[in-house]
């Protein structure tokens, strides 16, 4: 085999396993260069991409806010790779990580390391009915909700993010940019949230526009 060949299978993404989930569809754990992540389609929910996205975000709200977030609230665990980088980034740092698709939890723990995060307590709920009846605050609140490529719908409406506003001081949500419909859908998220919070500031990174509101 040649080095150019050699190179090639080393770094082409590989299926370690494919399961099928009533939430998310086909969910592939895929593995390139040693590292794992998890697919549903095109997407990728955890590990990879979802790391290049966060990390620079979380670096970069540190700096600007002067963040020393004590607990942290994750609409969205997926697998667990936001919670990993925020407990890196804040030492201590109690995590709630509410994920609805028990599958996507099962994956996470088996090949990237999320029951080995610390001061994550994991819940599985449906994200909207969890806050609905959640009487805590948070310093910092995180909504990265996906099924499939999908926010659902009442990520949208103003009685959900009326509740964000009431549960964390700082709110940061996940849109996907790259294409003119979820531009469009994205534009309207921020108008809405514009009337919720004083200050909504845009943070753009890769296919992603990080929505950060105080």
């Amino acid at each position: 085999m040649s080095i150019s060949n050699l190179i090639s299978n080393l770094f082409s993404p590989r299926v370690v396993t494919t399961v099928n989930s009533r939430f998310s569809g086909q969910i592939r754990v895929m593995q390139t260069g040693g590292q794992k992540y998890i697919a549903t389609g095109v997407l990728t929910q955890s590990g990879g991409l979802v790391a290049d996205v966060w990390r620079p975000v979380i670096k970069s709200l540190s700096k600007t806010y002067n963040l020393k977030p004590r607990t942290c609230l994750i609409l969205g665990l997926a697998g667990g790779t936001v919670a990993g980088i925020i407990s890196k980034a804040f030492p201590g740092i109690r995590i709630v990580g509410v994920e609805i698709d028990p599958v996507m939890i099962d994956l996470g723990k088996k090949y990237l390391g999320l029951d080995q995060i610390p001061n994550l307590e994991i819940i599985k709920a449906d994200a909207n009915s969890y806050i609905r009846n959640l009487n805590l605050n948070f310093d910092f609140v995180l909504v990265d909700l996906y099924l499939g490529d999908q926010i659902p719908q009442f990520v949208y409406s103003e009685k959900f993010l009326g509740q964000l506003g009431q549960l964390g001081k700082l709110v940061v949500i996940n849109h996907l940019f790259y294409d003119p419909p979820k531009r469009q859908t994205a534009e309207e998220l921020v108008k809405k949230l514009g009337k919720i919070f004083p200050s909504v500031r845009l943070h753009r990174v890769l296919t992603n526009l990080l929505i950060i509101c105080e």
